[in-house]
């Protein structure tokens, strides 16, 4: 009977779980909607940029809140995110050269008219709030439906920054960017209903592609059976669709499947998965920004944004904006922001990105600046349920001036470990 019982889990672990094999490509439903909101925290470890030799090392902290919200309709597309930082830092402290006043001031300076003293760092500590909307409206009834017009906007205060990023711009687009994440649900469940013994057969394309558009409407559900009693009847329409397939054992979840779909919706967190691309041509003004060099100008913006999922595990995210800002000088900014997330188990998440940021001006006294940055990462996020992660990251930082400033370290990078909890609220 044990061997029995091993040949049956075997077989049931080996069967095709699509039909079809359906990718998160095929899932091109217009209307879709999701939010998330977090809060997390954490301690960083920082090797400080220009200590060659590694003998200093600092510490801060930070508390952040994000609040992101997608929605999407055949004729209209939005979404807005909402962010709220607060840190701390104390560095350690440095050793500097400087000259000994033991010596007789008249003597010429020389290297024996030097001598190293540990210098106090001061503790700093500021808090940051950004926001930034966008809405497409398109021209869904015309002969290129994936036209579209557009506005956004953006705002960001850093407490200890004397100039606010205040920037709004409107124009034309093409392209669309698909919400797969439905789909990705619906490829969990049929995984998890699999491992449980729950399925006969593999389940077509077409009623995953169907339950994904089901899962896609909850919020329908919710606004019509109101938040506490919606979910009998959205669980009870995917079971529907599921048993449409005439693979789900004995036609219906039962209370094993009831409670693998639940776990899968509610308790384990599946990062966005997205596809399509969008391209932006508009104009605006910068009101102002962070650096001072820009108030009430107008701009130009060129952006293209891109994603791709490989398989059902990786997620390709890439946006890139070129900003001219003419003022009395113009300003070039463009940004690259990059990421891959890749879905190691069901708890894990690994996730690489690559931020560069270029500017090309005229500081305030007129001479010309141009400042590089660029912010690699890695992060694994462990889920420990109940909606809560712990996460490690290495970051590395380096910002490039041209020419230097009185407080520039060139080139040298910054080496940042950090690590905390990240509650997901929604």
């Amino acid at each position: 009977m044990k061997i029995t019982r091993t040949l049956l889990s075997v077989a049931i672990a080996s069967t095709p779980l699509m039909a079809n094999a359906v990718q998160l490509e095929d899932y091109l439903v217009a209307n879709s909607a999701y939010d998330e909101a977090y809060v997390s925290g954490g301690l960083n470890a920082f090797e400080p940029a220009g200590d060659a030799e590694g003998e200093q090392v600092g510490y801060d902290y930070f508390v952040r809140a994000d609040y992101e919200k997608v929605f999407s309709t055949l004729p209209r597309s939005w979404s807005y995110n909402v962010g709220l930082l607060a840190n701390g830092n104390q560095p350690s402290s440095k050793t500097e050269l400087v000259e000994n006043t033991a010596f007789d001031p008249a003597l010429p300076v020389s290297a024996t008219n030097l001598q190293e003293i540990e210098v106090d760092t001061k503790a700093t500590e500021n808090w940051q709030l950004d926001a930034e909307g966008v809405v497409d409206t398109y021209f869904h009834q015309s002969q290129y439906p994936k036209a579209f017009w557009f506005g956004q906007g953006s705002f960001k205060h850093i407490s200890d920054q004397s100039d606010d990023d205040i920037s709004a711009t409107v124009g034309l687009g093409y392209g669309r960017v698909y919400n797969a994440t439905p789909l990705a649900k619906v490829i969990r469940i049929v995984e998890e209903l699999n491992e449980e013994g729950l399925l006969t057969g593999p389940i077509p394309d077409s009623v995953a592609l169907e339950t994904a558009e089901i899962i896609d409407r909850e919020q329908e559900f919710i606004s019509k059976f109101g938040t506490d009693d919606y979910k009998p009847d959205y669980y009870a329409a995917i079971e529907s669709a599921l048993a449409r397939s005439g693979a789900l054992r004995d036609g219906k979840f039962g209370a094993l499947g009831a409670l693998t779909a639940d776990k899968v919706l509610e308790d384990e967190p599946i990062s966005p998965r997205k596809h399509g691309w969008v391209v932006r041509l508009g104009a605006g003004f910068q009101a102002s920004d962070i650096s001072g060099l820009s108030d009430n100008d107008p701009k130009l913006l060129a952006q293209f944004e891109y994603a791709k999922p490989y398989g059902y595990k990786g997620q390709f995210i890439n946006l890139f904006s070129f900003e001219p800002i003419f003022g009395d000088d113009t300003i070039t900014k463009f940004r690259n922001e990059m990421s891959y997330t890749h879905e190691v188990t069901d708890m894990i998440d690994w996730t690489n990105s690559w931020d560069m940021s270029y500017s090309d001006g005229e500081d305030e006294a007129g001479d010309a600046r141009e400042v590089t940055t660029h912010s690699l990462s890695s992060r694994y996020s462990f889920d420990l349920g109940n909606s809560l992660d712990y996460f490690v990251e290495l970051r590395l930082n380096q910002t490039d001036e041209d020419p230097n400033g009185p407080n520039s370290i060139g080139d040298s990078p910054e080496v940042r470990f950090a690590s905390g909890f990240n509650y997901r609220l929604k």
